[in-house]
């Protein structure tokens, strides 16, 4: 019974040392920022399934607006921010998501595909699209959320 007692004991320690190296050490970076715009009739398919997805009421992604209906696609555009990120961590970042804070003007934020992961002692990119109306300028607040050992953590970050 003594030696199970240790062995709880060390066991405790090992964790408590374990998840504070983690809170002091769970640094991801920004490293660089940028966005890339594209008017929407450079991408009619897409904007087609979007503007279906909104009649229907089933977008995948997250609406800004309740809009029952988009309009032509001239006045219509697509912002596809990217963050650089760089995990200074021994354990890697999971299940990172980016999240555009909305502006008058913008409509929705197109779901992620994939979802992102960037490895221990590396630097990777996380992108995410926004359709907006036209002529808005690209300056948003981006906010970026990931778990290491699953525990949440954010970080925010603006993107011109």
């Amino acid at each position: 019974m003594k030696y199970f007692a240790i062995f709880t004991v060390l066991l405790l320690i090992v964790s408590l040392v374990g998840v504070g190296y983690l809170y002091m050490t769970a640094n991801v970076v920004v490293e660089a920022t940028g966005v890339i715009a594209m008017e929407a009739d450079d991408q009619p398919e897409l904007f087609s399934r979007l503007r279906d997805q909104v009649r229907t009421g089933a977008v995948i992604g997250t609406p800004y607006v309740s809009a029952s209906e988009l309009g032509e696609a001239e006045n219509y555009q697509f912002y596809t921010y990217t963050i650089r990120l760089r995990n200074d961590c021994y354990v890697a970042a999971d299940t990172i998501e980016v999240q555009i804070t909305p502006m008058a003007g913008d409509v929705l934020q197109i779901g992620a595909q994939s979802s992102y992961v960037i490895g221990a002692r590396s630097t990777g990119d996380v992108q995410a699209t926004i359709l907006t109306a036209a002529g808005m300028h690209p300056i948003r607040e981006v906010t970026v959320s990931y778990y290491m050992w699953g525990l949440p953590f954010t970080l925010k970050t603006t993107v011109q």
